[in-house]
């Protein structure tokens, strides 16, 4: 049965609405509503390159910074391939996609998360990065596009209000969607308990959807319930495995202390990923999923990296290549 994918809002540019009228064709789907306008979209297209944001860890934990490109191995369905854009992370604009849950199931501690993540993102967003945010609940709601400013990000947090229920995977699709227009690092965080009720793409349209846009997704994986016989632990597990599949990480919450110090941890790794691209040597065959394989030269060292890509979505333009 063919996909059903979320769309943007009026709000969008005409010749993006125009392209998304023409590909998606009429039916019922998941709108995004925006609450401000924003700066033009820019597409820049490369019909090779394949990009690969990676986080390395040491064998104690630790993140591993100051790897050269000669550290790397790159493997695309085992077949080594030539790293041919190479850059560390640090010193290259962020584009964040911030989805906030506002469903009645994780509201418990609503205005400690949104204090958290004003002070989060006032540490993080440099001058060039920025910042989207969504209230995810049965709809979802774009409260701020692209914005940079500390004062105008705090405002759309503490605006948030609980309601209804959650589409979490039309949230994450859209916001994937959103970050494939962008240049520089692309990435996703998630506060949510994991529980999806009212979306309109299933897991796996949202993960194919994630991985055509080399975002990496991180979730603050709220937990109101401490025991496991009250959580939702299939939404949990879903959540687990699309960090895993986009190169990111699930932190599990159940204070106000240890959403600070997920927080806190997300942004020391947002400073040390790396971003390689490659060029495939062999030809693509439609529909098949490519494995994407990185190692490095550190002993006991652990890359963290999108899975691979799906040939009928690849390639991409570089992310934020000159």
């Amino acid at each position: 049965m063919p996909a059903t994918n979320p769309s943007w809002s009026s709000s969008l540019k005409p010749f993006l609405l125009w392209t998304a009228l023409c590909l998606l064709g009429p039916g019922a789907l998941p709108v995004l509503s925006q609450a401000s306008p924003d700066d033009d979209y820019r597409l820049v297209v490369d019909v090779d390159l394949v990009t690969v944001l990676a986080s390395v860890t040491s064998d104690e934990g630790a993140l591993a910074a100051g790897l050269s490109r000669n550290d790397f191995h790159l493997f695309e369905d085992g077949t080594p391939q030539e790293i041919a854009l190479f850059a560390r992370e640090s010193d290259r604009s962020l584009r964040l996609q911030l989805l906030f849950d506002s469903s009645l199931s994780i509201t418990t501690e609503l205005g400690s998360q949104q204090e958290a993540a004003i002070d989060f993102l006032r540490v993080v967003v440099k001058p060039g990065d920025r910042v989207s945010i969504l209230q995810v609940s049965e709809n979802v709601v774009e409260l701020v596009r692209e914005a940079s400013r500390p004062k105008a990000m705090a405002k759309a947090l503490r605006s948030i209000r609980p309601r209804g229920g959650t589409s979490l995977y039309d949230a994450v699709y859209l916001a994937s969607q959103a970050l494939s227009l962008s240049r520089g690092r692309r990435v996703i965080l998630v506060i949510s308990d994991g529980t999806d009720t009212t979306s309109k793409v299933s897991m796996e349209e949202c993960l194919r959807q994630v991985l055509a846009s080399e975002a990496v997704v991180y979730v603050l994986l709220v937990q109101p319930i401490k025991s496991e016989a009250g959580r939702n632990l299939a939404g949990e597990r879903s959540m687990i495995y699309l960090t895993r599949e986009t190169g990111g990480r699930t932190f599990p919450v159940a204070s106000p202390d240890a959403l600070r110090e997920s927080f806190a941890r997300i942004g020391e790794e947002l400073r040390t990923q790396y971003l390689l691209g490659y060029y495939p040597r062999h030809e693509r065959e439609p529909e098949q999923f490519r494995r994407i394989r990185i190692e490095v030269d550190l002993a006991g060292a652990q890359v963290r990296a999108r899975s691979g890509y799906h040939a009928t979505v690849e390639p991409r333009r570089p992310a934020g290549a000159p």
